[in-house]
């Protein structure tokens, strides 16, 4: 039977939750998921997809609140929160949990950040908020897969469905909500948990939306409970709750089990390679291959790429947008595509997913002789680890072939701090001046003294080149 006290123990959690009573490691952790999501945020205001959100948000007016990231715009929280979440989805470079297979970050910061500005908290109730609304959406992404991944396979998308209650959870622990009033706010934002894989078969931005959405919807729905608007208490577990209505096998003990002393935003991973997790080990593995040895694409016979049945069931079809991808998106959950631009280009990181990039060729040439399939051998460690195993055959007969254990940036096999201020600097450095990506990374190794955190955002300068470039492309 499912237990009908799931809300309210993710209620009492973030209503207690204190940046004082929280680990190290996990302050640590959070600090660490800040500086990764601002990086990849900025640069995803630069494609089409988080300049038009900017643009929208900008023609919507009203009072100047927070940060639209990519912009000097301050909108109200929750078109702010908006934007900024369509921007860090779109490079399919933010932050990701493997059990529950979500972005817990693309919903959980941007309504963070975006209510910390307009109320001025200080950097420790941010972090606090943050790590709170991680612990909502990764505990109820894995309740809502099950052991069967369900919810992936009714067509759901968790980032947006269970990442509108935790955007709920780390605005309303901005706020101040106490349990009632957050048992509330997960009441209303359950009737906005919305998401689809639809995006999969014509590789629309849909996905994006979901995340700002998402975002967006958990700042509205915690300040409706602030205000005193009320929604069912039992919206996760009931009858006709969450859980019943976006899952066929639901892992309901997932959501108490620790709550409080095992935080799972340690569990998060941060992405190197700008596409799908699922494809993030085997990259890893071809460029190992390509660090021992010299592989030129003319000399390639076929590749095998060898991943959980979880992975080929989302990616494999339909299969001619895998081989012949259209789209950017259709280029990010293109496991031929993403194999064949690191053979070719060394790397599958921004640059190779470009409108230009993925008519390369060279690379679509290539990818017509990769081939993914279902390893069984792997699935010991899935949905823990997500292993692959690559096997590129010559034609001169010699086989290379690497084995990896799970995907760099994983919590398991995380990157070093240079990597990850290298992946921001890379990024940002896009569209921001080298004076204030200095000051941002400075700012960032001591988030929890700030005593307002538009003391971070204020630090950014863009570079007017690229602000010309992105009005100029919108008009």
């Amino acid at each position: 039977m499912v237990r009908l006290s799931a809300t309210n123990d993710l209620a009492e959690f973030c209503s207690g939750i204190r940046y004082e009573s929280l680990p190290s490691d996990v302050r640590g952790k959070a600090n660490e998921l800040v500086l990764d999501h601002l990086g990849v945020a900025l640069y995803g205001s630069t494609l089409p997809s988080g300049q038009i959100a900017i643009e929208y948000v900008r023609s919507l007016g009203g009072v100047a609140e927070s940060s639209v990231l990519g912009s000097r715009v301050r909108a109200p929280a929750p078109d702010a929160a908006f934007s900024n979440g369509i921007s860090v989805h779109s490079p399919e470079l933010d932050d990701t949990e493997h059990v529950g297979s979500i972005h817990p970050g693309a919903s959980v910061i941007p309504a963070a950040l975006a209510i910390a500005e307009k109320i001025h908290a200080d950097g420790r109730s941010f972090i606090a908020a943050i790590v709170a609304g991680y612990d909502v959406a990764i505990r109820l992404a894995v309740a809502a897969q099950g052991k069967t991944m369900s919810h992936y396979n009714r067509g759901f998308h968790p980032t947006a469905t269970c990442g509108t209650f935790a955007a709920a959870a780390s605005a309303g622990v901005l706020l101040g909500l106490n349990t009632s009033q957050l048992k509330h706010a997960f009441g209303i934002a359950g009737s906005a948990a919305a998401g689809l894989l639809e995006f999969l078969e014509d590789g629309t931005w849909a996905k994006r939306y979901g995340a700002g959405r998402a975002a967006s919807s958990g700042v509205t729905a915690a300040y409706l409970a602030k205000l005193g608007f009320t929604g069912p208490g039992t919206v996760i577990d009931g009858r006709r709750g969450f859980l019943r209505a976006y899952s066929d096998d639901t892992n309901p003990e997932a959501i108490s089990a620790g709550l409080g002393s095992e935080f799972t935003i340690m569990r998060t991973g941060i992405k190197p390679h700008s596409c799908c997790r699922y494809i993030q080990a085997p990259l890893d593995a071809v460029l190992e291959i390509l660090r021992k040895d010299t592989v030129k694409p003319e000399e390639v016979e076929r590749v095998e790429v060898r991943i959980v049945k979880t992975g080929i069931s989302l990616l494999d079809e339909p299969k001619d947008l895998r081989y012949n991808p259209k789209t950017v998106v259709d280029a990010q959950f293109s496991i031929p595509y993403s194999i064949a631009t690191a053979i070719v280009n060394g790397r599958a990181f921004v640059d190779e997913y470009t409108d230009s990039a993925i008519k390369d060729p060279r690379v679509l040439s290539l990818a017509k002789k990769v081939k993914a399939v279902h390893g069984p051998e792997l699935e010991r460690e899935f949905p823990k680890h997500w292993p692959a195993k690559v096997i590129i055959t010559l034609k001169d007969g010699r086989k290379l072939e690497t084995y990896v254990p799970g995907a760099k940036g994983d919590a398991d096999f995380p990157l070093t701090r240079r990597e990850l201020e290298e992946k921001f600097e890379t990024l940002a450095g896009k569209i921001i001046t080298g004076d204030s990506l200095k000051a941002i990374l400075e700012v960032l190794r001591r988030t929890q003294t700030l005593s307002d955190v538009n003391q971070l955002t204020s630090k950014l300068e863009y570079r007017t080149e690229m602000m010309a470039k992105i009005r100029a492309g919108l008009n």
